[in-house]
């Protein structure tokens, strides 16, 4: 993940990747399942896409219809999607982490990047030239503000305040797949007073879901759809500057039903919702914790579904991470041992091969905020989880999500609201039916890392 530190006394967060390829089609309804218990019903929530018709001239505050937008996945590490800034398409990364939007100039004389944004080329630039240096967990960048129309598909800004990115020392950013960063937290901007691009959009409320399968895709929903609310876990946002939310119970539940809970956060932790974090950070002594409790995951990726299951208390309601949630598969190198390759390693000469190994998706990340030890929640998390961003409401909600990355009926196990164990079952089949047979295969190379700290009286204020 990439972080920004505001000038102010808050932290920003940030991170990595999403964006491209709008398309406009008819609704396709998918299932609805009902089946009623009094006057309550269990239904899969139709997966209905809207006309797309969003007028070009769309000024903040107009009602709007969602817009669905394709987010590209590199190695399952990195999803990036296009925005046009100045009539120019310039791939970025969609960051819940950060407020502010960056983009690889062309006045950046050292970056390698081939397309970058050219405000030579554009007829709406206005400069503005306040400077400022940029520090991300990845390395810094310096930028200079100035005013652009910015569109992502019909949506638009005509006069968005954003960085031209100048200089930096962020290697990554030379070989990406994105050259802007695009703020989409929920608050200000603490630094510059001209609003994100999230509020000169008129846009309110945003949704977050990636697809299971290898190489799929993500998807980033402009706008509310308030229909899906009802079959939704709401979670309220604590954070004063970032998507988060209070985390109280850990737990493991095995394959027999035994849950065991992890008296790990005393009396809270906190949890922030990463669209730019690739794995899930979590404090080094709980997840020393976690991993024991979890046990080893088997090398060679077998019989990962005896896994147990993470739980998750988030905001008030249980959330479950089955193994090939927090499960991925990468690649290793291995030197070749055989008859023939010893006599090479002796002729110093060792064949090298990569073997595909399975490990667990979590990272060490030490940080206390107010609100206690955070986790960072990031692509496991939002692969299992359509997950919505209501800036206006200060909430988030969340479902598990279902074919075509489409939110299905949440349920919390803890709490065993279960209205309807046949519906259930039916729903449960119908998830199981394509869900993937294997992790994902993850390029560690290309993740997007949890932010550089910066502290206020030794406490990171979310």
């Amino acid at each position: 993940s990439w972080s920004h530190p505001p000038r102010s006394g808050g932290f920003r967060l940030g991170p990595f990747f999403l964006l491209v390829k709008v398309y406009f089609s008819f609704a396709v309804m998918r299932v609805v399942l009902a089946m009623a218990v009094g006057a309550a019903s269990l239904r899969l929530v139709a997966t209905r896409q809207p006309v797309m018709n969003l007028a070009a001239d769309h000024k903040a505050g107009d009602e709007q219809v969602v817009y669905r937008q394709k987010q590209n996945n590199f190695q399952n590490m990195q999803y990036y999607g296009d925005l046009t800034v100045g009539g120019q398409v310039i791939s970025g990364i969609f960051d819940t982490g950060s407020f502010d939007l960056l983009v690889l100039s062309a006045k950046c004389q050292h970056c390698a990047a081939d397309a970058k944004y050219d405000s030579k080329k554009s007829s709406t630039f206005k400069p503005e030239g306040t400077k400022q240096r940029h520090c991300y967990g990845s390395g810094c960048a310096d930028a200079t503000i100035g005013f652009e129309k910015v569109s992502v598909g019909p949506i638009s800004a005509p006069k968005q305040a954003f960085w031209e990115i100048t200089d930096h020392q962020i290697p990554v950013m030379d070989f990406a797949r994105f050259q802007a960063i695009v703020g989409v937290g929920h608050s200000d901007s603490p630094s510059m007073q001209y609003g994100t691009m999230l509020q000169n959009f008129g846009v309110g409320e945003f949704a977050f879901c990636l697809e299971k399968g290898n190489g799929a895709p993500g998807w980033l929903y402009w706008g509310s759809e308030p229909q899906l609310h009802s079959s939704m876990a709401t979670i309220d946002v604590v954070a004063s500057h970032h998507w988060g939310a209070i985390l109280t119970d850990i737990g493991v539940r095995t394959a027999d039903g035994k849950t065991t809970t992890l008296d790990i956060c005393k009396p809270t932790c906190s949890a922030i919702i990463d669209s730019g974090t690739s794995l899930i950070a979590v404090p080094t002594a709980q997840l020393n914790n976690v991993v024991s409790q979890i046990g080893e995951v088997p090398s060679d990726c077998m019989n990962i579904d005896k896994l147990p299951t993470l739980t998750l208390t988030v905001g008030g309601h249980s959330f479950e991470l089955p193994p090939k949630a927090y499960v991925v598969r990468t690649q290793e190198p291995e030197v070749d041992t055989s008859v023939m390759g010893v006599a090479k390693i002796l002729a110093f000469q060792p064949e090298v091969r990569m073997k595909e190994v399975c490990t667990h998706a979590f990272m060490a990340m030490d940080q206390q905020t107010q609100f206690g030890p955070m986790w960072i929640l990031g692509d496991p998390w939002l692969r299992h989880y359509y997950t919505v961003f209501d800036r206006v409401n200060k909430k988030m909600r969340a479902a598990p999500a279902g074919q075509g990355c489409r939110p299905t009926q949440y349920f919390d196990f803890a709490k065993n609201e279960i209205l309807n164990t046949t519906a259930f079952n039916l729903m449960h089949d119908e998830l199981e039916a394509f869900e993937p047979t294997e992790p994902v295969l993850v390029n560690k190379s290309a993740a997007r890392n949890p932010w550089k700290e910066r502290l206020v009286n030794g406490t990171m204020e979310i």
